[in-house]
């Protein structure tokens, strides 16, 4: 079994980040008026997020699959 183990995000960059996202939406509530304008950075976030845990799950693929290459090579 391999030691490699998929980043993730710390306890602390959740919290900041989900401050960050309710302090925007915060405002856009009651600063600007407007819902959307609130809700879009968390989106965003997520979908940032998402793509790189995909990008962080087809390396971990990439990498089993080149351990299993070089096994059966050496057979």
């Amino acid at each position: 079994m391999s030691e490699w183990s998929p980043a993730s995000m710390s306890r602390e960059w959740i919290l900041v980040v989900a401050l960050i996202c309710v302090g925007l939406f915060l405002y856009s509530l009651l600063i600007a008026g407007q819902a959307l304008l609130g809700i879009l950075p968390a989106v965003l976030f997520g979908a940032v997020y998402v793509t790189w845990r995909f990008l962080v799950a087809v390396e971990a693929i990439a990498d089993a699959l080149q351990r299993i290459a070089s096994e059966y090579e050496r057979e």
